[in-house]
């Protein structure tokens, strides 16, 4: 069960960018403005804007040469003149802007010689003079130098409230800009999703050439890879199912054709009911059984459910009795069916023996169907460069196998010669059976046409049990 409101990855990638960007400024934007007042607490307390040293360093030059402390106050009054004309228009000129910044002057003992704010006489604490700036002359204390307090919090504050307001102007700034820069990135980081998400909807209603554009090479892009690959599968697999649907069909309707015909014909009287005309039915029986029971033979080894009864098995003698199986068929067409055993010893494998006679079998019928009249078909066991593995090969002489036909030649229901009855060619899925039988048994099974004309089957074969062959 399903609660709250459902969000867009949109919405939810959006709102975990501004809570990380919020998280960020805030962070940033707490730690600056905490440095930022420690700072300017330190600031001031050394005397603000105002250069103590240098201020202190005019006054003990003032005083050294007055011989007093006479006529300073007018600095601290905010006569800038009279602190130009007693100090020059050289270096010595600014002092009395700078002094005017908000400064008192005391004597060597703490009491109020000049002020703006200060009342002149009155006694300044032991404890800020400690902090104050001491001004000295012929190596003795003189007097003191030191920030108004009310002019240096004033100050302090103005100085923060800029600072915080700026602090507050750039994180709205940044925040603008992650906002601009991350939608973007969201935008193009949830394209091809929501392009994945349409293509798996058309999917899911039959159409299945839908594909979606690989536009990047990290992840997304191979989710969208994977998705066209599965898509392309599934195309061909539909068409497989469509085309098998399309052969059963085909193969199914001409021998059930022949039955209602004849046994409509000896109904209506126009044929006797002769055992003539019953083995034709007969036949086609024979024929629609042997089909159907291809067609599960090919059902349960798609599924993995094709029962394999392994055990060791000399193949030599199995061969030698699949041989003499259709020596007849061989002298009924003239044809020399020979038996190459490399070694001509026993050599043992690990097969199920009735299934690997029903693959040789069938190559050896399409081997002797095709061989020249009066040709030769061999049937041949070898070892193979893995020595895990053994080679069976079936070669005739006949027409061979067309190039264009090399590759389908295992595909269900296909025939090289289109024109090839089912009487004479079977039911088409014979090779079909015999690759996944020998698949079934962890091997492969390979077409080829020969040096000098004809086709060769080959089959490799582990001597010992498999995974896949396992029973």
């Amino acid at each position: 069960m399903r609660f709250g409101v459902r969000l867009s990855l949109v919405w939810k990638f959006l709102l975990a960018f501004v809570l990380v960007v919020l998280v960020g400024i805030g962070t940033v934007s707490l730690l600056a403005n905490t440095a930022a007042t420690r700072e300017v607490g330190l600031f001031m307390a050394r005397g603000g804007f105002t250069d103590s040293e240098r201020a202190s360093a005019m006054l003990s030059a003032y005083y050294q040469g007055k011989g007093s402390w006479e006529g300073v106050e007018d600095f601290f009054a905010g006569d800038h003149d009279a602190g130009h004309s007693m100090f020059g228009s050289g270096p010595w000129g600014p002092i009395g802007r700078i002094l005017t910044s908000g400064m008192t002057l005391t004597d060597a003992s703490g009491v109020v010689i000049a002020s703006q704010n200060r009342e002149v006489g009155a006694d300044v604490s032991a404890e800020a003079l400690s902090d104050a700036t001491p001004i000295e002359a012929s190596g003795e204390t003189i007097g003191y130098l030191l920030p108004e307090e009310t002019f240096s919090l004033g100050l302090e504050a103005n100085l923060l409230e800029r600072v915080r307001r700026g602090l507050v102007l750039a994180a709205l700034a940044a925040g603008f800009v992650a906002l601009v820069v991350g939608g973007l990135l969201i935008y193009n980081l949830l394209r091809p999703v929501s392009e994945l998400t349409t293509a798996a909807r058309a999917l899911a209603k039959g159409e299945l050439s839908r594909r979606v554009p690989v536009r990047s090479k990290d992840e997304l892009g191979d989710l969208s890879d994977a998705f066209n690959q599965m898509a392309t599968n599934l195309e061909h697999a539909e068409t497989l199912r469509q085309e098998m649907t399309a052969d059963i069909a085909h193969e199914l309707r001409t021998p059930l054709a022949v039955i209602q015909a004849k046994l409509e014909a000896i109904l209506d009287g126009v044929n006797p009911a002769t055992s003539e005309n019953l083995e034709t039915v007969l036949e086609q029986s024979r024929l629609l059984n042997r089909l159907v029971g291809d067609l599960r033979t090919l059902a349960l080894a798609d599924a993995g459910q094709l029962p394999l009864e392994h055990t060791q098995v000399d193949l030599v003698a199995l061969l030698q009795r699949v041989g003499k199986a259709h020596t007849n068929q061989a002298l009924a067409k003239g044809i020399d069916l020979q038996l190459e055993l490399e070694g001509g010893q026993e050599r043992l494998a690990w097969i199920d023996p009735v299934r690997i006679e029903q693959v040789l079998a069938n190559l050896l019928t399409n081997a002797l169907r095709h061989a020249r009249t009066e040709g030769r078909v061999v049937l041949s066991l070898r070892s193979c460069s893995d020595a895990s593995k053994v080679c069976i090969e079936v070669a005739d002489d006949g027409e061979g196998i067309p190039e264009e036909a090399l590759e389908n030649v295992f595909a269900r229901f296909y025939r090289a010669d289109k024109g090839r009855s089912r009487q004479a060619g079977g039911t088409g899925l014979g090779l079909a059976i015999a690759r996944k039988l020998v698949e079934a048994h962890g091997g492969q099974i390979r077409a080829r046409n020969g040096p000098q004309r004809g086709a060769i089957f080959s089959l490799e074969l582990p001597l010992g049990p498999t995974r896949c062959g396992e029973g």
